[in-house]
């Protein structure tokens, strides 16, 4: 690989085009998905309009359970309620994402070509070639989609490979850059923030880069700033959570979602996202790639290897878009294309080729993920007309038929908790719950005793009932809970006691309103779901509740 041709002036020109192109067409494939709704965002929303509230980072009052992992994001949303109100949060954690984004696109970008301009007969084509990372993740869906879901994950994503460059930047400069800065951000924004700076430091130690002293000095101040903030963290979560060294959230998820494997939902990521055998190329920078490369790269490879042992650690995430491996698209972006330049210029391919190989790569994932991204639209588009029919206008009926200070149980407590902010959320998947938390049994399968729930006496209880639909009709026969948490509560005979309230079915009724009075319950909201299947929010009020509620569908 030679220089470029063309005039620096020019070079500079081609090389921001082509940069503006790439973010361009990151925010359009934003926009693709901006209608996503995601139910589990509205969980940190509370929290954080708890705190503009000063009610304290809560879920209910007087119950210190953390229930979010997203330390950082909860805290730029409680100040973003504070200045603005609550309308609109969803909207400002849908930006943070996509300029979350956009910071891990340029991140990608330079972390790449700072590697490449390790070999000198790439050097010169680097800042062109190293968009070839951008450009992976701009055109990457589960990125996308992950920039719209107003939580953490881009900026996750922007604090783990900002972190990188700035850690490259330091070693190439021997003098401490900031690192440190954004692997404790990192940390505070996802508890794994701490494991990644853990394989950062770990390669630095293999590489022997505390043998110079300038390396040395860079690392140890890295070091003591996210030792400082892991600190502080952790002090915060002693005071403010009953003294608990960990998130609620790390015993309700320990073993990950009960329908998936790890080794599922890695190959699943591999083969929609990857190409599958393009999973592979960050290894070719280590292969490929002269010594000083090998040591440049050994920390985002160890990045990589500790994000999919987490999943076997921690078990895999339920929510669309892989949520737990989408943060590392830059990172793994950054190191494909280094591999494939380095296979490149082992067969001697010229500077041209070597970018119309970049190229061909970034076009290949790009075509090779339209079938997801298409899936994915879909059931973005027909949930968020869900949650539009489901859980906000379930919140509605809930404000106007219930009284501050009343509980609500049930399982999707974002949307309902946040609207509802004045009744006291039942979290009977255990998010918020500690008692059904350390339960055993994997997320939305704990093993609990429905007298728990029952016991607390819930004014309202939500149960949400699944079955195939058919045209023009709901066949209860076909019905059925959605979770085995939710089936166990409602074959107790206490429920039967307490919540199950059989009417005689209206003959001119809506179907929803006859669909209520023949499961026993006060109304029934339907939230549209992919799948071809019923997804039904029923709820049922305590028999010696207060007055009768308001009918509605």
């Amino acid at each position: 690989m030679t220089g470029h041709v063309c005039s620096p002036r020019a070079w500079r020109l081609i090389v921001a085009l082509v940069g503006a192109a790439v973010l361009a067409g990151y925010l359009a494939h934003v926009a693709y998905f901006w209608p996503h709704i995601n139910d589990d965002a509205f969980i940190t929303f509370r929290y954080s309009r708890f705190l503009a509230l000063g009610r304290g980072p809560h879920f209910n009052p007087g119950e210190h359970v953390e229930g979010y992992t997203n330390f950082s994001l909860m805290l730029l949303m409680a100040g973003f309620i504070h200045l603005f109100g609550p309308d609109d949060v969803l909207l400002a954690a849908k930006l943070t994402g996509a300029a979350g984004g956009i910071a891990a696109i340029l991140a990608a970008w330079a972390l790449c070509t700072r590697w490449l301009r390790q070999v000198e007969s790439c050097a010169a084509a680097a800042p062109l070639v190293g968009w070839a990372a951008g450009a992976i993740v701009a055109a990457d869906a589960a990125f996308a989609l992950n920039s719209t879901t107003g939580l953490e994950t881009t900026l996750f994503a922007a604090a783990i490979a900002l972190g990188l460059w700035l850690d490259q930047k330091a070693r190439d400069q021997r003098r401490w850059r900031g690192a440190g800065l954004l692997y404790a951000f990192g940390a505070l924004t996802r508890p794994e923030g701490a494991g990644v700076f853990a394989a950062v430091a770990l390669a630095r130690l293999v590489t022997l880069d505390f043998v110079e002293r300038p390396r040395r000095r860079a690392l140890l101040l890295d070091l003591g700033i996210v030792a400082v903030f892991l600190a502080g963290h952790l002090t915060f979560r002693l005071a403010v959570y009953d003294g608990e060294w960990l998130p609620n959230t790390y015993y309700a998820k320990a073993g990950g979602f009960w329908k998936l494997t790890p080794t599922g939902y890695i190959s699943g990521y591999a083969q929609r996202h990857l190409g599958a055998v393009l999973a592979l190329l960050p290894l070719l920078a280590m292969i490929a790639g002269p010594r000083q490369l090998r040591n440049a790269t050994l920390p985002a490879l160890l990045v990589l290897v500790a994000a999919v042992g987490a999943i076997f650690a921690a078990g895999p995430d339920w929510m669309l878009g892989y949520r737990l491996l989408a943060p590392y698209t830059p990172v793994w972006a950054a190191l494909a294309v280094c591999g494939l330049v380095m296979l490149l210029a082992r067969l001697r391919v010229p500077r041209a080729g070597v970018t119309v190989g970049a190229a061909a790569l970034v076009l290949l994932l790009a075509v090779w993920q339209a079938p997801t991204r298409v899936g994915y639209h879909e059931h973005v588009v027909t949930r968020a007309q869900g949650y539009r029919t489901g859980h906000r206008a379930l919140a509605r009926w809930l404000n106007r038929n219930a009284s501050p200070g009343q509980t609500v149980a049930l399982m999707d407590i974002g949307i309902v908790g946040y609207e509802c902010i004045d009744l006291r959320i039942l979290d009977i998947t255990g998010l918020t719950d500690r008692c059904i938390a350390r339960s055993p049994g994997e997320f939305l399968h704990k093993d609990f005793d429905p007298a728990y729930v029952l016991g607390q006496r819930p004014e309202f209880l939500v149960l949400v009932f699944t079955g195939p639909i058919e045209p023009g009709q709901i066949d209860i026969r076909n019905l059925q809970p959605w979770t085995p948490i939710e089936e166990r509560i409602f074959e107790s005979p206490d429920f039967a006691r307490h919540y199950f309230r059989q009417r005689p079915v209206p003959r001119r009724a809506g179907m929803l309103k006859r669909l209520a009075a023949m499961i026993g319950a006060e109304a029934v909201f339907s939230h549209a779901h992919p799948g071809n299947i019923h997804y039904l929010l029923a709820v049922y009020r305590r028999a010696d509740a207060a007055a009768p509620a308001e009918p509605g569908e």
